[in-house]
């Protein structure tokens, strides 16, 4: 056991090494940019033809006086269309009321108040439900469940681990529409784009696979860690009572909900069925308000193309609601303080944009993009690689590449641009490519040192066992985040195998 352990410490060191040794991303994006400006001066001329025409795609060279023109003139334009930044940002100014107020960690110690038997479900669902609060739920959740574990006499770093697991391998899914599908469907209709013009990946793009996905991953993950690992890992054992948590606030306390919290809390939660039976309401009844006033429909509808402005209104009446009652927020001032913060926590993002957007349009603009993603297409079926196997490379290689970018909107920047398009000539949506992409970046969040609050977490192990470390976090992450892996890859045979709707209005095949 020792020494399977030293090599999965040397393994993760080796990793962590190695993806330390690659640049910050933005000068990544920068240098993949100068890149696609240089190959587009070494492939000018190649070709291929649009699958079913006769129109011919040629790359341009934009090392030249035309391109540098064109570079000038559109590298502002470029930065500001981004489809994402826009969306991003605006769901950030929503939420950072909600955070600033206190509405959703309470909301998670309520649903942590469970009983015993149902520990675990509610475990991974919340973590992986936790992401409706983007990051902010990776350094909520694992504690939470770490002290919770400490309260029943159960291992606490275990605790951490099964929370920090649920909040960062099932990243991806949800029960609601979050941060994550508005982010990845921006820059999905941007790779979109290259191929047809008009295109547009909503963030419901996903949504049906991803609500599954949440259900059947707690249930299986809960009963797997029941059945075989919590007698292994989660034994109490004596030193857990000296540790430097064991003289911190006991986990009742860090559990309590104030009176003027649970009123609040209750009130905001009434506000909450009022507010999405209305929304519902005026789309689902046919002649509503928010269905597509001239086919009458709800896809397309205003419903679908304005849900971003529609979860907008609602974080912040709902924190501010909560907040008032509460008494963490107390004029008018300070929803405008926590609308800064959200945003301010997008800062870094921000300034990573400016060279993606200029990368994405420069390899677009060059058409190096649709050539490439016509040829590798026309490979693929020739090999007659397009069926399932196809499916598994793309997750595989989203996989593999999360172990040194953890970054989930970095990774597909530069992935997009190639997989939707390649997957298009093969007649997949971009929809799908993008659920490929989600499930092969979520699985592997959890066990790489490159994740950067995996030190965090190893200061919230060391309060309980000060022996604690990379493999401890590891070894015990590893089997439930690659079970996650196997459940999503069973979940995406049955779904393609039955030709389910994988959101409304999206669908597997084009």
């Amino acid at each position: 056991m020792s020494e399977r352990r030293g090599f999965l410490v040397r393994l993760m060191r080796g990793i962590e090494l190695a993806g330390n040794k690659l640049p910050h991303p933005f000068w990544l994006f920068l240098g993949l940019w100068a890149l696609a400006l240089v190959l587009s001066a070494v492939f000018e001329g190649a070709s291929a033809t649009k699958p079913g025409t006769t129109e011919k795609v040629v790359v341009e060279s934009l090392l030249n006086r035309k391109g540098l023109a064109w570079i000038l003139t559109n590298m502002v334009k470029n930065f500001s269309s981004f489809p994402p930044l826009g969306l991003v940002l605006v769901m950030m100014i929503g939420l950072g009321v909600t955070n600033k107020s206190g509405f959703l960690e309470t909301l998670m110690k309520t649903i942590a108040k469970v009983p015993e038997r149902f520990l675990l479900l509610a475990i991974f669902l919340i973590g992986i439900c936790g992401n409706i609060a983007s990051d902010a739920a990776i350094v909520i959740v694992p504690p939470l469940t770490a002290a919770l574990f400490f309260s029943m006499r159960k291992n606490p770093v275990f605790g951490l681990v099964i929370g920090y697991v649920a909040v960062n391998s099932g990243f991806t899914a949800n029960l609601f529409i979050a941060g994550t599908d508005i982010l990845l469907s921006g820059i999905t209709t941007s790779a979109y784009k290259i191929v047809k013009p008009d295109g547009v990946v909503h963030p419901t793009a996903n949504y049906f696979f991803m609500f599954a996905s949440t259900v059947v991953i707690s249930v299986v993950a809960a009963l797997f860690v029941d059945k075989f690992m919590m007698r292994s890992f989660g034994a109490w054992h004596e030193r857990f009572e000296g540790s430097e948590a064991a003289k911190e606030a006991s986990a009742a306390e860090k559990f309590a909900i104030k009176e003027n919290e649970g009123r609040a809390f209750k009130t905001t939660m009434l506000f909450t069925l009022a507010y999405w039976a209305l929304m519902l309401g005026m789309v689902l009844v046919p002649g509503g308000p928010l269905r597509d006033p001239a086919k009458n429909t709800i896809i397309p509808s205003p419903f679908i193309n304005g849900l971003v402005p529609i979860l907008l209104l609602y974080f912040v009446l709902a924190g501010t609601i909560y907040g008032r009652i509460a008494g963490t927020i107390k004029s008018s001032a300070d929803v405008i303080k926590g609308m800064v913060a959200g945003v301010g926590e997008m800062s870094s993002y921000i300034v990573l944009i400016l060279p993606i957007a200029n990368f994405i349009e420069t390899f677009t603009k060059s058409n190096m993009a649709t050539v490439m993603a016509i040829k590798m297409a026309n490979w693929l079926q020739a090999q007659g690689f397009t069926g399932f196997e196809l499916f598994l490379a793309v997750i595989l290689i989203s996989t593999l590449v999360n172990l040194f970018i953890t970054s989930g909107s970095t990774k597909w920047a530069f992935m997009a641009p190639v997989l939707v398009p390649m997957m298009y000539y093969l007649g997949y949506s971009p929809d799908f490519t993008q659920l490929l992409y989600r499930i092969g970046d979520s699985c592997t969040n959890s066990i790489t040192p490159m994740m950067p609050y995996f030190p965090i977490l190893l200061g919230f192990a060391n309060k309980y066992d000060r022996e604690a470390g990379i493999g401890t976090i590891i070894s015990q992450a590893l089997p439930i985040a690659l079970l996650f892996l196997v459940v999503w890859i069973a979940l995406l045979l049955a779904w393609y195998l039955l030709g389910l709707p994988i959101g409304p209005g999206s669908y597997i095949r084009l």
